[in-house]
């Protein structure tokens, strides 16, 4: 198939009176000799600079996933108002419950953001992500000229079973600083742009970020996943690791006795959900870098924990003034 969409990229790029490599180089923001290893070994391209290229070029990977080699196989979906986030909810749920049936499931996060599947118990919390996402990445019209308000997104409530099932599973995620402090930052724009409809919509959200990072802190001090309304229910195993020097892109793999499911995500151009074996072992790769390029905060990590969670998290809320 790559070859089809080779040939299609380099028809679409001479429609536009441009050089193939020129024009892959601009939109993936690489260089030219980058773009052309990449045109003459199709799979050295990432799924994301995949997804970025058919969102760019209008072509539809789907119809072409059953041609050719099958290193392409898998599903892509654009997050739109066909595809919505909460359909993207749905499917991963039903992967997650399998997994819960099968015995020794692993989930690999590697954590651009604090994963997803935390913010389900924080109500709050849920609705300003689900508003920062529709507003400022989706473009939603009609949330540009409202503050902010968690009455506004009512379905992010109905989807804590995502976070029910997730602390069921063992699961290993890798974080840097743009994990804990990203959020901090939509926070801050958000009020210092009068962007929250009232003092208490700003504090519902902070003090539940707050309590979710301490949730956080604690299951990383006894290494096992817990409820944040139930502390004495422990669900699976829990390893944090923080890598400073990388940035991971909310890319994750759920393991099961019976097969392995990437979730590739492009921030603004979808996600990749395949069990090819290609996408599953590139994916896992670059999380084991992290991995090992990293310092594993859970049980015997408490320094580098301390500092993470406790002094630099607080440093930054002062630097930001978030604190009041």
């Amino acid at each position: 198939m790559i070859q089809t969409f080779t040939q299609l990229l380099n028809q679409k790029t001479k429609q536009k009176g441009m050089k193939t490599a020129t024009i892959v180089a601009d939109v993936l923001c690489i260089s030219q000799d980058a773009a052309y290893r990449r045109i003459r070994n199709p799979e050295s391209f990432r799924a994301d600079e995949l997804m970025k290229l058919a969102k760019e070029f209008e072509i539809d990977l789907n119809t072409m996933i059953h041609i050719g080699k099958n290193w392409f196989q898998g599903e892509f979906r654009l997050i739109d108002k066909q595809y919505t986030t909460h359909d993207y909810y749905r499917d991963i749920n039903v992967y997650l419950e399998k997994a819960i049936d099968r015995p020794n499931s692993l989930i690999i996060y590697g954590a651009q953001e604090i994963p997803m599947f935390y913010r389900f118990w924080f109500p709050a919390f849920a609705a300003f992500k689900a508003f920062v996402w529709h507003r400022d990445f989706l473009n939603d019209y009609r949330l540009r000229s409202i503050p902010f308000s968690a009455s506004l997104m009512p379905e992010e409530r109905s989807f804590e079973r995502l976070s029910d099932n997730y602390m069921q599973i063992a699961s290993e995620e890798v974080w840097c600083y743009e994990t804990l402090f990203s959020t901090l930052y939509q926070i801050h724009h958000y009020k210092e742009c009068g962007l929250f409809a009232s003092e208490n919509e700003y504090r519902a959200v902070m003090d539940e970020y707050d309590f979710l990072v301490d949730h956080i802190f604690t299951q990383a001090e006894r290494g096992k996943k817990l409820h944040p309304y139930l502390p004495h229910v422990e669900g699976g195993d829990y390893h944090l690791y923080f890598s400073p020097l990388v940035s991971p892109d909310n890319t994750f793999i759920i393991k099961t006795v019976r097969d392995n499911i990437a979730f590739v995500n492009s921030q603004r151009n979808g996600v990749l959900i395949s069990d090819c074996e290609h996408w599953v072992n590139t994916a896992n790769s670059w999380l084991e870098t992290c991995k090992n390029n990293g310092t594993l905060l859970s049980v015997t990590g408490s320094g580098p924990r301390n500092k993470l969670f406790r002094q630099e998290y607080q440093a930054k809320k002062r630097l930001l003034g978030l604190n009041d």
